[in-house]
């Protein structure tokens, strides 16, 4: 005890002595029992803790204990406990608590141990199959209630040890079947001598029933060989003597009978799971009867023919399915199967011994001849397990692609018929020559046969052409080849096509008088081929701003020549279309020689406006890579725009002519509709800007990394009126905002602007930006005593630095340095900012530490705790507070409770001061006492008393 709770105690027992005489030992004392035997006396279910208090405990008290596995031992009004409900040797508390004084006293009872009873009679018994025997089971004794401890030790026997024991558990499984003899032992509990017990457990083989695989076999298999089968032979590892039940099939005539007819079964149930078991019983019962199955399954099964016929290209590759329906059941099912070995699956359903199923069309190759396998069949609906083989024979089909086109034509032409993908008997594409005819239906119902004709094909293709005299009718035919020495296939060869007529000829023209200022239009008609009759021709003007049709007619003539004039001086300035059309069927893709349609663009005073230009045009020969040329003038114009050498002269310049530096230029424009030209010409002179480049004294300049430099900090000189643009390359590039923040080392590129232009030389810049590292502090936490008052240099013992110096602020950023003299202030974060004296630049982030003004030793500072105050508002010894405890204990608590335990205040250091209240009422002058939690390291709690005294 340390000199400041000596202290204190010497105080509490010199100004509240008496009281403490007359309320001391209401619990009693301390007390320590030691029971040796428990089991050996009844009278230790009854053993009463009162008695053996220390002192003059007063009745009246409650009993606890901290050991849950005592709890129910003890009644804890009367402190009774039962000795034999302990199950654990050693020490137990039981704690007295006396409210009338709250004094508590503890009994603390050592307890010798109790292995329980021998059991070597024979009746510790266990199965061979039990991996977790508990030993436990096998001891106690046969008064009721008096049980073994269970914190003993067992160990095997070493005349036979296995290895297999963990704890109280032993693994009778790994053991396997034999006896086994085990102590468990109890250690020597203070002056109580150790005890041990021995069990002899017999492990009795468990019964083996054995395992039999199953056996299967599909419907329609021949089983002849299996009419005397005998289910033991098919059993592996039983132990013998088991007898054999059955489901039903009366294959079993007793329990002794194994033997089994499937053959029999099958022809009288059909396919169906048989299921048969056997049952061995245990030598002791200690172990359970095991039984095994033998299943004997019998499944349906697919067995039937397909049959395909050649399918033509296009249409469903549809396989039709017979089988027999006394060996598989109706429902959906999944096809497996294969073509030319590519595999392919498809559902069908099965019904009374019919059913078809659809083959991928993108596993059949065209024109040749495949082989089709069905190899499985799995159950759908409903889902049954059915027999893995199927009798199916292969079957052969060909699926063909054979075809002819014609095409439509007009009278009196020729039409090629085209024939493809025709086979020959064997099945292969036919190449040779074949005797060939065809019959031509026309579009009257007549039928035109040809004569037999050797057509050559090559690789199954060929071509033949009808001649142009069997088609002097328009309409529809159709043509029907037939072809001898083929491969008969369900494709039908047959084609139709169109034979359109000719229409007549008719030739227009136009003719305006002036295309850029019209008067009249001459329309040219030469059609001398017309029979004579009345024809039609249909004109209109349209103008060709707005699409608006202006004038239309129609002009009728006789077969021959005509010439007719429209007049268009009427028409108000603008530019406009002339459309002549004839009245033939301009659609018709058998017209020969002929102008259905002419049209001609022409101009009312169609004159274009000038166009419009700046007549000094500069250049800033930075934005070129190349020379710049006439397309780089701006020009607005409509049309089309024209530059000339001068005012007068007649040559184009073409577009990609390069400008030259004080020329002039001319510039007119074209209608290009019409192709009239303006008559006047506008002149552009052309200069080219290239201002001189900027100037530097340092193209190293120096920058800190904190201040966040940008390109507008480089002082560059550039000629008055002019400013700098910024580049990140030395030619071409991409313009950079002044605004950019500068990278060390890093190259940028200015150049002069003058009037908006760049000079096309730039200077290069590559700043120096430095940048200073955080510094280094050992730790982010100051632990001092806030008692000793301290200031800045308190901080310094937590640098590291050695390269720069280092400045503490009490901000984050900005604001002036703090000197070494500056007090610290409590709940206050500090910062250290690195600064390099050399370049002047510092870290653009300060380090924070935190301070922790509790590292007080309170021995160090006069630390005490005041015995009594007197809250009577004179301005002295007001309240009850502990001096300094806010600081050496920052995260205490404080509790004032009067002498019946009731709580009247909670303090802590928002709240440390009690003003001798409770509540809103006034407490009286007496004894109170106080709890103080220093809550700090490892302070123990502390509980005294003090002295109200208004």
């Amino acid at each position: 005890m340390n000199k400041l709770k000596i202290r204190f105690l010497a105080i509490l027992f010199f100004t509240f002595g008496f009281t403490t005489m007359v309320q001391a030992q209401c619990a009693g004392n301390d007390a320590s029992v030691v029971v040796c035997e428990k089991d050996a006396d009844d009278t230790n279910r009854n053993f009463a803790l009162f008695p053996r208090l220390g002192g003059s405990p007063t009745a009246g008290g409650t009993w606890s204990t901290t050991n849950p596995e005592n709890f129910y031992a003890l009644n804890q009004s009367t402190g009774i406990v039962d000795l034999w409900r302990i199950n654990n040797y050693g020490t137990h508390s039981f704690v007295y608590t006396n409210t009338d004084c709250n004094e508590t006293a503890t009994v603390s009872i050592t307890l010798g141990g109790y292995p329980g009873e021998d059991n070597i009679d024979g009746s510790a018994n266990a199965c061979g199959d039990d991996p977790n025997v508990n030993l436990h089971g096998f001891l106690g004794s046969n008064v009721d209630g008096k049980v073994q401890d269970f914190n003993g030790l067992w160990q095997e026997d070493p005349s036979t040890f296995t290895g297999q024991l963990e704890d109280n558990f032993f693994n009778a499984q790994q053991a396997g079947p034999g006896i086994y003899t085990f102590t468990y032992t109890v250690p020597n509990v203070d002056s109580c001598l150790g005890r041990t017990s021995t069990v002899i457990l017999e492990v009795h083989p468990p019964p083996n029933a054995g395992f039999a695989p199953v056996l299967t076999f599909c419907a329609g298999d021949d089983l002849s060989a299996y009419t005397a089968f005998n289910l033991s032979e098919h059993l592996i590892g039983e132990d013998p003597n088991g007898t054999w039940t059955e489901n039903g099939t009366d294959q079993l005539s007793d329990l002794n009978d194994s033997v089994i007819n499937i053959q029999e079964m099958y022809d009288n149930f059909g396919y169906a799971d048989f299921t048969f078991n056997y049952t061995v019983f245990p030598s002791h019962p200690v172990c359970e009867k095991r039984i095994s199955e033998v299943s004997i399954r019998i499944l349906p099964k697919l067995n039937g023919t397909v049959e395909t016929v050649d399918i033509c290209v296009g249409s469903a590759y549809v396989v039709d399915l017979e089988y027999d329906d006394t060996l598989l059941f109706n429902g959906d099912f999944l096809l497996q199967y294969l073509v030319n070995n590519s595999f392919g699956e498809s559902p069908t359903t099965l019904l009374d011994g019919n059913g078809s199923f659809v083959i991928d069309q993108g596993l059949v190759p065209l024109n040749e001849e495949v082989t089709l396998e069905v190899i499985g069949i799995r159950s759908v609906t409903p889902p049954r397990d059915v027999c893995p083989r199927v009798i199916v024979p292969t079957t052969t089909f060909l699926v063909t692609s054979s075809d002819i086109t014609a095409n439509d034509i007009c009278v009196q032409t020729d039409n090629t018929i085209q024939i493809t993908d025709i086979l020959d008997e064997d099945g292969n594409f036919a190449s040779g020559y074949f005797t060939t005819t065809y019959s031509l239906t026309t579009p009257s119902g007549s039928i035109l046969d040809s004569d037999p004709f050797e057509l050559e094909f090559t690789d199954g293709n060929a071509s033949f052409t009808v001649p142009a005299t069997n088609f002097s009718l328009e309409g529809e035919y159709s043509i029907r080849p037939t072809i001898t020495d083929i491969y008969e296939t369900s494709c039908p060869l047959v084609e139709t096509f169109t034979v359109i007529p000719l229409p007549d000829a008719i030739q227009l023209d136009l003719i305006v008088d002036n295309n850029c200022d019209a008067t009249q239009i001459d329309v040219l008609v030469d059609a001398p081929i017309l029979p004579d009759g009345t024809y039609t021709i249909t004109y209109d003007v349209t103008e060709l701003g707005s699409n608006t049709v202006l004038t239309t007619n129609t002009i009728n003539f006789t077969g021959g020549t005509a010439a007719y004039q429209i007049d268009v001086d009427a028409l108000p300035i603008g530019n406009y279309t002339a459309n002549v059309r004839s009245i033939q069927d301009d659609t018709t893709p058998c017209r020969l020689d002929f102008e259905f349609e002419e049209n001609e663009n022409f101009s009312r005073g169609g004159m274009p406006e000038a166009p419009v230009a700046n007549a000094i045009q500069t250049f800033c020969l930075s934005d070129f890579t190349v020379t710049p040329t006439l397309m780089d003038i701006q020009v607005t114009a409509e049309g089309d725009v024209l530059f000339y050498e001068t005012a007068t002269d007649n040559d184009i310049l073409p577009i990609s002519t390069p400008l030259e530096n004080g020329e002039d230029y001319f510039v007119t424009n074209s209608d290009p509709l019409t192709n009239c030209e303006g008559t006047d010409r506008v002149q552009i002179t052309v200069n080219f800007s290239n201002p001189n480049a900027p100037t530097i004294t340092n193209i190293n300049p120096l920058f800190c990394a904190e201040t966040n430099p940008t390109l507008a900090n480089v002082m560059v000189d550039v000629a008055a009126g002019s400013s700098v643009t910024w580049f990140n390359a030395a030619t071409g590039g991409s313009e950079i905002e002044a605004s950019t923040v500068l990278v060390n080392g890093q190259s940028y590129f200015a150049a002069t602007n003058t009037g908006g232009c760049n000079s096309q030389e730039r200077i290069e810049i590559s700043p120096t930006v430095i940048s200073v590292a955080p510094t280094t502090l050992s730790s982010d936490m100051l632990t001092v005593c806030g008692l000793d008052d301290p200031t800045v240099v308190a901080l310094r013992t937590l640098e590291n630095e050695t390269a720069n110096e280092v400045f503490w602020f009490i901000t984050e950023t900005g604001s002036t340095a703090l000197t070494d003299d500056t007090p610290l202030l409590k709940d206050t974060v500090y910062y250290a900012e690195n600064y390099n004296s050399v370049t002047g630049c510092s870290s653009a982030t300060r380090v924070p530490v935190t301070i922790d003004f509790s590292n007080c030793d309170p021995e160090n500072y006069d630390f005490f705790i005041p015995d009594g105050f007197s809250p009577n508002d004179d301005g002295r010894n007001d309240t009850f507070f502990v001096p300094n405890i806010e600081t050496i204990f920052p995260d205490f608590t404080l509790e004032i409770l009067n002498r019946y335990g009731t709580s009247l205040f909670k303090g802590d250091i928002n709240n440390p001061a009690w003003d001798g209240r409770n509540g809103s009422a006034t407490a009286p002058n007496g004894v109170y006492f106080y709890i103080i939690n220093y809550n700090k390291d490892n302070s123990e709690p502390i509980q005294g008393r003090l002295y109200l005294n208004r």
